[in-house]
């Protein structure tokens, strides 16, 4: 996708809507380069504005060619108020009404002692050249420039031109006013060499530039320069294949409240002043155009050589000519970078902020927010201060593109993600811990990883009994509703259904995503689940004859461990499941059947009762003995679960926990008789009772009594540890 919109863009960035994209980034760059990185001009330029002043004194545009006479009259009198050269921006192509007041106009310039550059410009329409409405018989003092033929066939043809007046192709030189707008009404470049069929002639600012520094020849580089060779050294002023040359804008008219720009004069404040020294004589007191290049243009509003410019909407366009005579006077050359490696560059680095930033949206929109600023921040100090106009429009629209797919594509990721996460989970899988799995975008690893969990297991007490009294459908009806009610409260704790094996249930706490409370979720999953049992019981037996009395005592055991264990899909090619695996898991299936042992229905290791107690859980736990497990070598303390907290606790049960730590501190001291008092003492206020409670066959201190007698008649010894070794599993 990203080669494919940075080939089509690169393809496609001289389309209309791309270009206007493109000029209006050139045009802020250049504004704001304006306003935060301005250089003076030169000084060597004045310009004698057509401006309101001078249209409300002299009258409706164009002028009496009288007063445009007395005023060159004006200025050629004295070397202390004549410019270095003058040029004016207008084309006098048509005699007036009266021949003698063009003859008023052209005779001045004939004395003016500086050279004088009229405007002229082309007309495909008329072939040749044209003068006065008729083919020009003469030239006057312009003659074409000296070029190679392979330049002349380069630049396009222009056909036809027309010129000044007769008159005035005496006593003036001619150059092209040509400046082709672009669609957006801009004048951006403009052509420094236009032929007219065979023949080659300057712009108005090559001549203007020419008559300055006192040359009459100019030479062509490799096709990529105009040369000017002057008295300083050559000027070499870069242009494209077709002659044209690429303004550097820079300046507006001085404006003392934003910065200093071109100077200018009014054309009427300059007749006034030289009119009162012509009349009243003396010396001349030195005007601002004296010694440098004037250029007469149009400023005011409302005449036909006003529109828009990459630094204001409304701007004479004389500022085109006065902005490339500053750019060449200076040296001051823009040069317009191609597109590929702005493009390149900022589809590599979207690119790489989309795979380094892979599982960080954040970061990563923010990466591309400070890409996208960069690349802006860049192409603007490279054009303040290296002349250098890099594309940016078009490389930021693929940018965009390519971000655009990037975040469909990861969209679409996310979202077969989050469906595959679904229906992976959903069957063994509380929707919540689903949800959370989705918004953490954790994926479990295929073949299995080791986390920490705990283990969960629980079978029902007695349950062959049940196969065998019931009916297959009760059974299944049976087990169905037991089974859902169990696992609800193992979501509830948001614990993961292993699987079922007939009435078992295996299940783990954290593993499929981090769960830092595992072993309290777990503890607190098991007192739900007695609690839930025992509603069950009651429901059961409130339904009279429908169930047998052996469905009224039913009664589950459960064990628990915690530590790290092998989690993840495992299985063959042709079935996955997602379990559990490891010493951790096989010793909570060993605290599962050794419940019975104890008369115990919830029974957890030590690693769990540690961990759950550590994150905040309020489960009552009674300690019960130090076992080693069948097939193991090291031993483990074990807990009863006896309550969800102290106020699910039945009356006496605090004091029967209290009787039965006392009597077990005694009997590891093995003072048995004071050790046997204590849990005679417990015995009646134990939670669950043998002859109360349905299905209930045993308590932990009818046990430890039992123990007690025999090691009082068969003493362990000195050595003796107080570790229980079962032989069963």
């Amino acid at each position: 996708m990203t080669l494919v919109a940075g080939v089509m863009l690169a393809v496609a960035s001289d389309l209309l809507p791309l270009r206007r994209l493109e000029w209006l980034t050139e045009d802020l760059r250049l504004q704001l380069r304006e306003k935060w990185a301005f250089v003076p001009p030169t000084g060597e330029v004045v310009l004698l504005a057509i401006d309101e002043k001078s249209l409300a004194t002299q009258g409706q545009w164009p002028f009496m060619r009288s007063v445009h006479g007395l005023l060159m009259e004006w200025l050629g009198k004295d070397a202390a108020v004549r410019p270095k050269v003058l040029s004016w921006d207008f084309v006098f192509a048509d005699e007036t009404y009266d021949p003698r007041l063009d003859e008023m106009f052209s005779a001045p310039l004939g004395k003016a002692g500086y050279p004088i550059v009229m405007g002229a410009f082309t007309d495909p329409a008329a072939t040749g050249i044209w003068s006065q409405g008729k083919p020009a018989v003469r030239l006057g003092l312009t003659q074409p420039l000296a070029v190679p033929d392979a330049v002349v066939r380069r630049l396009p043809d222009a056909r036809g031109m027309q010129v000044p007046i007769h008159s005035l192709l005496d006593v003036s030189y001619f150059a092209l006013l040509d400046a082709k707008a672009d669609a957006d009404g801009i004048i951006r470049k403009i052509p420094l060499l236009v032929r007219v069929g065979d023949r080659v002639y300057p712009s108005l600012v090559l001549a203007t530039l020419m008559a300055y520094w006192d040359v009459n020849t100019v030479g062509m580089s490799s096709g990529d320069a105009v040369v000017i060779e002057t008295r300083l050294g050559d000027r070499r002023i870069p242009v494209d294949a077709f002659g044209y040359y690429h303004i550097n804008y820079r300046y507006e008219l001085h404006d003392p409240n934003v910065a200093k720009g071109i100077e200018s004069v009014s054309y009427q404040d300059v007749f006034e002043s030289l009119a009162s020294w012509a009349s009243f004589g003396g010396e001349p007191e030195p005007l601002s155009v004296a010694g440098r290049i004037l250029v007469v243009g149009e400023t005011a509003t409302g005449l036909s050589d006003i529109g828009p410019s990459s630094l204001r909407s409304q701007s004479g366009k004389v500022l085109v000519h006065l902005n490339a005579i500053e750019n060449i006077l200076r040296g001051d050359y823009l040069t317009r970078a191609p597109t590929w490696p702005v493009l390149v560059l900022l589809l590599v680095g979207g690119l790489g902020a989309a795979w380094v930033l892979d599982r960080k949206r954040i970061f990563y929109f923010i990466a591309i927010a400070l890409l996208s600023l960069m690349a802006v921040a860049i192409a603007w100090g490279l054009l303040a201060y290296g002349n250098l106009m890099v594309p940016i429009a078009v490389p930021l629209v693929a940018f965009g593109m390519q971000q655009a797919a990037i975040t469909m594509h990861k969209l679409r990721e996310e979202q077969a993600q989050r469906d595959r996460i679904r229906r992976m989970f959903s069957s063994y899988v509380p929707p919540q811990l689903v949800r959370r799995m989705v918004e953490m975008r954790v994926e479990p690893e295929l073949g299995g990883h080791e986390d920490e969990i705990t283990a969960f297991f629980s079978d029902i007490q007695g349950f062959s009994q049940f196969s065998e009294i019931l009916s297959a459908n009760d059974l299944a009806l049976l087990l169905n509703e037991y089974l859902g009610a169990m696992t609800d409260m193992i979501y509830v704790e948001h614990g993961a259904l292993d699987k079922y094996i007939g009435d078992a249930i295996v299940a783990m706490f954290g593993g499929l995503v981090p769960l830092s409370d595992h072993a309290r979720r777990a503890c607190e999953a098991a007192a739900r689940i007695q609690e839930r049992q025992a509603e069950l019981r009651a429901k059961w037996k409130s339904e009279g004859d429908r169930w047998p009395s052996l469905v009224h005592a039913m009664r589950t055991r459960i064990g628990l461990n915690s530590g790290r264990a092998a989690v993840g899909n495992m299985g063959s090619h042709h079935r996955l499941t997602y379990t559990m695996m490891g010493d951790v898991v096989n010793l909570a299936a060993r605290c599962e059947s050794g419940a019975k042992t104890f008369g115990v229905y919830s029974l957890a290791t030590e690693n769990t009762v540690s961990a759950a107690k550590a994150a905040g859980c309020e489960c009552v736990f009674r300690a019960l003995d130090c076992i080693v497990v069948q097939g193991r070598r090291e031993p483990v303390e074990i807990f009863e679960i006896v309550a969800l907290s102290p106020a699910h606790l039945p009356e006496g049960a605090e004091r029967c926990l209290a009787l039965f730590a006392e009597g077990r501190a005694l009997y590891l001291k093995q003072e048995w008789d004071a050790a046997l008092r204590c849990f005679e003492e417990a015995a009646p206020l134990e939670p669950l009772q043998p002859e109360r409670d349905a299905g209930v066959e045993s308590n932990p201190s009818l046990l430890m009594q039992e123990r007690c007698r025999k090691l009082k008649l068969d003493p362990p010894g000195a050595d003796w540890d107080g570790v229980y070794r079962m032989t069963t599993k």
